[in-house]
């Protein structure tokens, strides 16, 4: 159309020029130089290169889908604008992309600046140096409360709360004798210490897929874990994680010259025990969100669970806190949740690739700023460290993870290579999986990488035209 538009522009200008009894138009011999027309086309690359660069993303997704298990979903937006999607609402397992809706919810109903509250209370204060009677350790389900000994063994530097910072303050208080006992009170949450629908083999004694869930849990609940190696499997969870931790504070404080008359045990608190003698905040929930996402920590998400609970209504148990997080989720992005746990360990779970792509973008109801930054960078961080290694993808791609035995699936963030912003997810459910299944959800991600892949730039670049 431009080239139809300059041309009759040309006869119209010759024709003026003969119709004034003027010369036409002529042209003197002149270097060439590099010149767009005012009509010409290549003036608005993008309006060209949109299209094609469109049909080769499809085409190359499209290849790519076929070879995918049938029980597969992808869907890829830009701007809220749909790039590309397949099956798209087709509900499957979604193994730890199920952690993006607990992060969500827990965003959306307790806010990212939350803080989980662990509290030394007593019925009484000291007096000179003596505190008459126990002390409780009352915790709020903080996931992240440990001792250093146990956080200094993973590699990546782990935001946590310390536990010996709370010794230091009942130190610090002037109290040298506890006449009484350490008692940790975990009533905050009940005490089922699994979700009752996960298998055996993600239990106690088996892999420790998490550690015993308590509101008061300290070191994850494991009472025992190798000093270097952080695989969960080679942990002893704690059987009564409230008294571990009890005991472990009183250890503590032993260290630090306070004699304790008896033995560290597990209780509720009674009502009178007012006296707050030491407290200590968790990170911010964007932090524990982070550190969630980063770690695939199914502890984190369970406990967080519990957490939109105890929010709620004052006592934490999974049922409620699953029903609290569909119905935030609902309300937001209008989409049934089916929800059987907050980690992605149970195949109760069922997730559409609309809504994890939903989940990650902007709208006028939800912003999605703290889940996008708290999700693993490719080749830097997290479950992503090793994942697309010296690839385009690499420091371009975040994203969450998934793997069960029958699942693999990855939504996350990309930046391409010409600085656009996709948000993609990918979930693929078979049994058995194609062994080389992460290797071709691997490659959708950098096909994304590469969009906009539209004509040959040579083919927009201003061309040679003689101009006088």
């Amino acid at each position: 159309m431009f080239a139809l538009v300059a041309v009759g522009a040309f006869l119209q200008s010759r024709a003026t020029d003969v119709d004034t009894n003027r010369p036409p138009l002529t042209v003197e011999a002149a270097a060439p130089r590099l010149s767009t027309p005012l009509l010409s086309g290549r003036r608005l690359p993008e309006v060209l290169q949109g299209p094609e660069a469109q049909r080769r993303l499809v085409a190359s997704l499209d290849e790519a889908v076929a070879v995918l298990p049938a029980g597969s979903c992808l869907v890829v937006n830009e701007n809220s604008e749909t790039r590309y999607d397949h099956q798209a609402d087709l509900p499957l397992v979604p193994a730890s992309t199920q952690k993006l809706l607990t992060a969500a919810a827990a965003l959306a109903v307790m806010g990212p600046d939350y803080v989980f509250t662990t509290r030394v209370m007593a019925q009484n204060g000291p007096v000179d140096g003596v505190l008459d009677g126990n002390i409780w350790l009352v915790g709020a389900g903080d996931p992240l409360l440990m001792t250093a000994d146990y956080a200094d063994r993973f590699s990546t530097q782990l935001p946590y709360t310390d536990l010996n910072l709370l010794a230091d303050q009942i130190a610090a208080a002037d109290v040298n004798t506890i006449t009484g006992a350490v008692i940790g009170d975990e009533s905050y949450f009940d005490d089922l210490r699994w979700v009752a629908t996960w298998p055996e083999r993600f239990r106690a004694g088996a892999q420790n897929q998490s550690g015993p869930l308590s509101a008061l849990s300290v070191n994850d609940g494991f009472s025992r874990w190798d000093s270097e190696n952080t695989a969960n499997a080679l942990n002893t969870g704690a059987e009564d994680p409230a008294a571990f931790a009890a005991a472990l504070f009183d250890d503590l404080l032993e260290e630090r010259s306070l004699s304790i008359y008896q033995w560290a045990a597990s209780g509720s608190a009674p009502e009178d025990a007012l006296v707050e003698l030491a407290s200590i905040d968790s990170p911010p929930m964007a932090t524990l969100v982070t550190q969630m996402l980063q770690a695939s920590d199914n502890t984190t998400a369970e406990l967080l669970v519990k957490a939109l609970a105890g929010f709620s209504v004052g006592h934490g148990t999974t049922e409620r806190g699953l029903q609290e997080m569909s119905v935030a989720l609902e309300e937001i992005f209008l989409q049934e949740i089916v929800a059987a746990d907050g980690s992605g360990l149970d195949s109760g779970n069922l997730v559409t690739c609309s809504l994890l792509v939903d989940l990650l973008g902007d709208t006028d109801d939800w912003d999605a700023t703290d889940l996008r930054s708290g999700l693993a960078l490719a080749g830097s961080t997290g479950t992503m460290r090793n994942r697309l290694v010296g690839s385009s993808g690499e420091g371009r791609v975040r994203a969450k993870t998934g793997t069960l035995l029958d699942v693999v699936s990855l939504a996350g963030v990309v930046e391409t290579l010409e600085g656009r912003t996709l948000t993609f997810a990918l979930i693929s459910n078979a049994d058995p999986l194609p062994g080389n299944l992460r290797q071709l959800h691997d490659q959708i991600v950098l096909d994304l990488v590469a969009f906009p892949s539209g004509p040959p730039v040579a083919l927009l670049e201003p061309f040679p035209v003689l101009v006088s």
